[in-house]
């Protein structure tokens, strides 16, 4: 695409499966029964956890998207719509699961602003590529 994608080869190739394992550890720490989960601090910051996870996934998700198929083009607030809607899948999931997850609006919003802080990390690659092209 690029003459910087070209030149660092091993970054494009590592887009695809980040974004899948990516994509596998956000099932399993949201979905998973909480007593299965390792008593770790970090889980204690859960708000901050899902702005990172849906911010990660969505960014992951957009990045893809421009440097694979080459869509320079991207719609970042439906890339963006598409995180939140992801997002709301899961914490319905947690309610309609039996697995002692439980589904909170507070969830909602922090993946929210993660995905729209992914939207708005991805706007100047976004130009920087399509510029470049």
């Amino acid at each position: 695409m690029t003459k910087l994608l070209k030149r660092y080869r091993y970054i494009k190739a590592a887009i695809p499966p980040v974004f899948v394992l990516w994509t596998i550890l956000m099932l399993a720490l949201t979905l998973l029964p909480s007593n299965t989960l390792p008593d770790v601090k970090i889980f204690s910051y859960d708000k901050i956890g899902h702005f990172g996870m849906f911010g990660g996934w969505t960014f992951f998700l957009g990045l893809y998207m421009i440097v694979y198929k080459q869509k320079a083009h991207i719609n970042l607030i439906l890339l963006m719509m598409t995180g939140i809607l992801f997002g709301v899948l899961i914490e319905v999931l947690q309610y309609l699961l039996p697995s002692n997850r439980t589904a909170s609006l507070g969830d909602v919003i922090a993946n929210s602003l993660g995905c729209l802080t992914a939207a708005l990390l991805l706007h100047p690659i976004k130009i920087y590529l399509k510029r470049s092209t």
